[in-house]
């Protein structure tokens, strides 16, 4: 399960969701700041803000990492329903911690739609190659 596929497959997701989060804020996709929480938690206000978004992309790669293993053992489940149901499920977690102060409903009423498209494209990316990557190594022990 770990080996080269496992780690490119995390390391490319979590580049592009990384980049694709700072141009969705940039162009103001997103009202909230993604490394607005990692300045909270780990009290990085007065570092770079490279710094921030360096911490941001490390934190998304074991986040990846371990869904590309959570993943691995969904094989009998086309991942294109579980890309989408796990998109849906992370987007309304991240949407509904940021503005913690909304009810579930309003949380859903104010996702960004960009985002989700974002967090659906990595998604699939991971489910897609973790179901192949195990379904391969199933038929190999054949």
């Amino acid at each position: 399960m770990f080996n080269n596929t496992w780690f490119w497959t995390t390391i490319i997701a979590a580049t592009y969701t990384t980049i694709s989060l700072s141009f969705l804020k940039f162009f103001n996709f997103i009202q909230w700041s993604p490394t607005k929480w990692i300045k909270k938690a780990f009290s990085f206000t007065s570092h770079h803000f490279i710094i921030q978004w360096v911490v941001l992309f490390i934190i998304v790669i074991i986040i990846f990492a371990l869904l590309y293993i959570i993943v691995s053992f969904t094989a009998s489940i086309p991942p294109s329903v579980t890309a989408i149901l796990l998109g849906i499920l992370i987007v309304f977690l991240v949407e509904w911690t940021i503005e913690s102060n909304k009810t579930p409903i309003n949380t859903i009423k104010s996702i960004s739609i960009p985002f989700f498209v974002m967090i659906a494209i990595a998604t699939r990316f991971i489910t897609g190659t973790a179901v192949f990557m195990k379904k391969l190594s199933l038929e190999n022990r054949k």
